[in-house]
């Protein structure tokens, strides 16, 4: 049986979606995400309690109220938009290429962020070459992540046409060898470049470096993709019919294509700006959604954004909490690691399943 079979061949028998079959679920992970997030807001290094927030709301507690809003809700934040963007545009992958294994990291578009985003933290020693003064901001992380991603996108494409049929198949292992390109170009650049730490950051994925600013933009780029998952999924539902019944039902198969890798590049490309590369989500997040669920995209979508968001912090605050706590160190786990730990297993899972 081959990875597509993991993706019924019937994304539009949830046309019987009612308002009770839609609201449950969405009510439901919305209702573990606020718990999860009240629960991230108590537990870490330092844990505190119920009345300690009695203490911050009052205005007792400086030091309590400092953690709590100028460290670990802005983590929270970017824990959620981090997530919810790699659950979101591996939910996109899969329904493009209809294969339950396609997600960012496997595909090599998160490295070639990386690398995009690592070349714009060190953007002065460049422009240093070339004579040019020049300082690294945000923004100019953003775009170059974002431009490597897009690159790596086109690659994948080409890999695709070039081989015979274009099949998913072929299309994901140049995506593997495209990633193993792009880490074999982060190390070259971790050993060159003055940045090392910041470097490093962006291999493993961190979300430490958490601030205000970041974490707002982050909770907003929550919300923006939780609204365009509602609006999406009459479209991906088509698309993982195939591209001759897509056509068939009048949907614009090749814009939609495009415009899919387009956003989906400019969604990872923010992600990784904000905290570097970060495996596994996109694979784990939809393919437990969509064997719980099925395959209706109009559903599948919401519950990858909200589930995401919710994965990615319940792994984030193991990274976090797990030293300190167990007494084994006062440092911190890569979530990076946390997440591979768990995404690798399934995905080998899922390789080998027949």
């Amino acid at each position: 049986m081959s990875p597509e079979s993991d993706l019924p061949s019937r994304p539009l028998r949830s046309a019987r979606l009612t308002r009770k079959s839609v609201t449950g679920p969405l009510l439901l992970a919305g209702g573990g995400l606020l718990l999860l997030s009240v629960l991230a807001l108590l537990i870490g290094p330092e844990l505190l309690g119920p009345g300690t927030l009695a203490g911050v709301f009052s205005g007792e507690d400086g030091v309590a109220r400092t953690i709590l809003f100028d460290l670990r809700l802005p983590r929270i934040l970017l824990a959620l938009g981090v997530g919810a963007a790699l659950a979101a545009t591996g939910a996109i992958f899969q329904a493009v290429l209809k294969n339950p294994l396609a997600e960012p990291y496997i595909l090599g578009v998160s490295n070639g962020c990386a690398v995009g985003a690592i070349i714009g933290l060190n953007l002065p020693t460049f422009a240093a070459l070339l004579g040019i003064g020049l300082e690294s901001g945000q923004f100019g992380v953003t775009l170059l992540s974002f431009v490597g991603g897009v690159i790596v996108v086109m690659i994948v494409l080409w890999i695709g046409r070039r081989t015979a049929g274009g099949t998913s198949e072929s299309m994901l292992l140049g995506g593997v060898m495209v990633a193993a390109i792009g880490a074999a170009i982060i190390f070259l650049l971790l050993a060159i470049l003055p940045n090392v730490r910041g470097a490093i950051q962006w291999m493993l994925g961190d979300l430490g470096a958490a601030t205000p600013g970041i974490g707002l933009a982050s909770g907003l780029l929550f919300l923006l993709l939780l609204a365009f998952s509602f609006v999406s999924g009459p479209a991906l539902n088509l698309l993982a019919l195939g591209e001759e019944q897509a056509r068939t039902l009048g949907l614009d198969v090749r814009r939609t294509t495009f415009l899919a890798y387009l956003v989906s590049s400019l969604i990872i490309g923010l992600a990784v700006s904000f905290c570097g590369a970060i495996g596994f989500v996109g694979l784990v997040v939809p393919h437990i959604i969509r064997r719980a669920i099925g395959p209706d995209h109009r559903l599948l979508m919401p519950l990858s954004v909200i589930l995401g968001g919710a994965f990615l912090l319940l792994c984030d605050t193991i990274a976090r909490s797990l030293l300190p706590l167990s007494g084994l160190g006062g440092g911190e786990l890569p979530v990076g690691a946390v997440t591979a730990l768990i995404g690798a297993p399934l995905f080998v899972r899922l390789l080998t399943r027949r």
